[in-house]
């Protein structure tokens, strides 16, 4: 008679999961059977979870090609996972937040939560007459008024302006969360809640360009705008906001608004070379200091407390390593995926992936890994995703 291994005493159970040192194996462990999924947590504190870095992946190549798998960057182990994913076939990946990934194909936007595989649909942006209508119209009179707004490339798609999403709460658990999405190329700022028919314009697009909206978060409530001007505040009920008249710290810098943070408004700024072409590879935060007159003030402490960054998604976020104190990791640390171009072609650019690591205390830099391979530049970019074992 074969061993019922589903009766493994719980003691013995508990004591060979606390000597697994990968999540991987965690997650392959605790799925053995139904029994052992209800005993082990979910969440075990003796395992580092940090984010995965989700690699780019050329969308061009659908025809004919199996795009279904990503590849995953695991930090904590140092290697790479393929994940079937083929929710995400001949998709555009824009941006994460709680867990969800924004996929556009067209006009099309769903909401698609990598760890439990489920989609959320969002209202077609061909649905709003706020943005059908928009000023911007040429492009060629919007594909002979087809309307939103059409560019011409080799798939025949159209153009996908949302730049990122910023989700009030985890739609899993709240299904009347909020969705704000950041526009491109200055269309301005939309909103929809889960379930709504259209998208709806929240502010006029800003006539001068030093207005235009840099980035966006959501922090207790309120949804955050900065621009080079002033920083917007955004009370849903009633649409109001309020205007902060602020400058940015920096003329030579890229900007990033730290989500996930429940305290204080954090900055990223990634410094510019002076032609504003490149980034140096310097970096600062700052915090939101609303004593007196309000300004952005310098800190080189976030408590436990790590900022992971990707630019190519204005992607920013804070996270908390917990009792994580394994391989170099824990808190006070600014986390950076970012693209180092290789080769320059003629019409396009060959680039890889480098993550850094900065000690904000004392501003070293360590190079956690690089290459991953080469990506042209029409691949999508790389994307910080937070596995979850649940």
């Amino acid at each position: 008679m074969e061993p019922d291994w589903s009766h493994l005493p719980n003691d013995i159970l508990l004591s060979v999961s606390e000597k697994l040192i990968s999540i991987v194996d965690y997650i392959q462990f605790r799925a053995v059977c139904t029994v052992w999924r209800s005993i082990l947590t979910p969440t075990p504190n003796h395992l580092p979870q940090l984010p995965w870095l989700m690699l780019p992946y050329d969308a061009n190549k659908s025809e004919g090609h199996d795009t279904s798998t990503r590849f995953f960057y695991d930090l904590a182990d140092s290697r790479i996972h393929n994940v079937p994913l083929p929710e995400t076939n001949k998709k555009e990946y824009y941006s994460s937040s709680h867990s969800h990934i924004t996929l556009t194909d067209g006009p099309v936007i769903s909401l698609f939560n990598s760890n439990t595989r489920k989609i959320i649909n969002l209202p077609s942006l061909k649905t709003s007459p706020a943005l059908a209508f928009h000023p911007f119209i040429p492009s060629y009179v919007r594909y002979q008024l087809g309307i939103w707004p059409f560019w011409h490339c080799s798939r025949k798609q159209t153009d996908p302006i949302i730049q990122k999403t910023l989700l009030s709460s985890d739609p899993s658990l709240y299904p009347n969360c909020v969705v704000m999405a950041l526009l491109k190329n200055n269309w301005g700022l939309a909103l929809c809640k889960i379930g709504d028919e259209r998208w709806t314009l929240l502010d006029e697009p800003p006539k001068q360009e030093d207005y235009t909206v840099i980035d966006a978060t959501y922090q207790n409530g309120l949804f955050y705008t900065v621009s080079r001007k002033d920083v917007k505040v955004y009370n849903l009920r009633g649409l109001r906001n309020e205007v902060v008249k602020i400058n940015l710290p920096l003329e030579q810098a890229e900007y990033h608004l730290v989500d996930n943070t429940s305290d204080e408004l954090l900055l990223v700024a990634q410094h510019l070379t002076p032609d504003n072409q490149s980034i140096k590879g310097d970096l600062t935060v700052y915090k939101l200091s609303k004593v007196g007159q309000p300004s952005w003030v310098k800190v080189t402490n976030i408590g436990q407390r790590m900022i992971f960054l990707s630019s190519g998604h204005k992607q920013c976020f804070s996270f908390q390593p917990g009792n994580l104190l394994t391989k170099g990791w824990a808190g006070n640390m600014l986390v950076t995926a970012s693209a180092s171009i290789l080769k320059q072609h003629k019409i396009s650019f060959e680039f890889e992936y480098v993550i850094k690591r900065v000690n904000l205390t004392n501003s070293e830099v360590d190079v956690v890994a690089t290459r991953f391979g080469s990506y042209n530049m029409i691949c999508t970019r790389a994307l910080w995703i937070i596995p979850s074992l649940r």
